[in-house]
């Protein structure tokens, strides 16, 4: 389910190239595959910015790197906790304007953070809004979507540099294919009620389809200002993960039978694994490897383990993108 019956040809340990000098970001990153995405780029020599909401949480998922020996080593980068929450364009732009006062430069970027539909808020409107916003779409798409521009001048600077490799890497998913159709002209249909867990894989849809747009019209907006960067998005396949377990058995009993059988049938994956597509995304050498393989790995979406795939009809539709992008700027402003 969502692995698309793919086995891990990819191996970061062989694969990702040496990352001294780079500058990365990983957004909800402190645990799950943001986590697991983080252990591999210090692995080989990253300055990984942490991007979490908790500082307990961020320095306890450091901690555990220290521990597990990912810290140690000549090769080993470094890990710093970047206080981040995507829930308001407030808050983004503040996690955003703080690294921007720490460094001069932005190799990569994983836009990884997200609320999962088994959250308890959910569906509840984002607080201190000057407009109504469903807590799935502002954290999901308008925090990522803030946070990605407001980091633009630095992205743009560090792409003009000879030799760059910049990279943006957004994490979607293949539930993207369960949005309903949407008017991206308007935001009015953005604050859904739940109505069970089935229906509710509808508007978390939505969110993840908003992923895969933004992703799409972020590289036509580096082609259109010949900016030598790529935006790639991903999805990560089936996780198995206890966020998942426990909240699928707190909202419904029959999509926890179902999560049983399929992790039984062998089709869920551990979040190690889950990162392999982001890692992919974000360091392989295959990606820039000639400018046939820049052109193919542009704009692209890719499944486990790093293929390039075809997402619905909906999500390849440059005119959504370009009104999901132009309605995202009005309700950042709205905000």
């Amino acid at each position: 389910m969502g692995n698309y019956g793919s086995t891990p040809a990819y191996n970061p340990a062989t694969d990702i190239p040496d990352l001294k000098g780079k500058v990365i970001i990983v957004t909800g990153a402190n645990a799950g595959i943001g986590y697991e995405t983080v252990v591999e780029l210090v692995k080989h020599g990253a300055k990984v910015y942490m991007g979490a909401r908790n500082e307990s949480r961020a320095t306890g998922a450091i901690a555990k790197l220290k521990a597990d020996g990912h810290l140690d080593g000549p090769n080993a980068g470094e890990v710093v906790w970047l206080e981040l929450d995507l829930s308001t364009p407030t808050l983004a732009r503040r996690g955003a304007e703080e690294f921007m006062k720490r460094e001069t430069r932005l190799d990569i970027l994983v836009n990884n953070a997200g609320v999962q539909i088994m959250a308890p808020d959910a569906f509840e409107p984002v607080k201190d809004s000057k407009v109504t916003i469903g807590t799935l779409m502002a954290t999901n798409h308008i925090g990522t979507f803030v946070f990605t521009n407001i980091l633009l001048p630095l992205i743009k600077k560090t792409a003009a540099e000879p030799g760059s490799d910049v990279r943006v890497v957004t994490v979607s998913s293949f539930v993207h294919s369960s949005s309903p159709k949407t008017d991206w002209k308007t935001f009015e249909e953005w604050n859904p009620k739940p109505k069970g867990f089935l229906a509710d894989l509808k508007p978390y849809g939505r969110s993840k389809l908003a992923n895969i747009l933004f992703a799409k019209q972020l590289q036509r907006n580096f082609d259109d200002e010949h900016v030598n960067a790529l935006s790639i998005c991903v999805a990560p396949g089936s996780i198995d993960t206890d966020t998942v377990r426990v909240g699928l058995q707190e909202r419904s009993w029959f999509a926890y039978i179902i999560y049983h059988l399929t992790n039984l049938s062998g089709n869920f994956i551990t979040p190690a694994q889950g990162a392999y597509t982001t890692l992919f995304a974000a360091t392989s050498l295959v990606v820039v490897s000639s400018d046939e393989s820049k052109g193919k790995y542009a704009a692209s979406y890719l499944v486990p383990f790093g293929l390039v795939a075809q997402p619905t009809a909906a999500a390849r539709d440059p005119d959504a993108a370009r009104d999901l992008w132009a309605t995202s700027e009005r309700v950042v402003e709205a905000m």
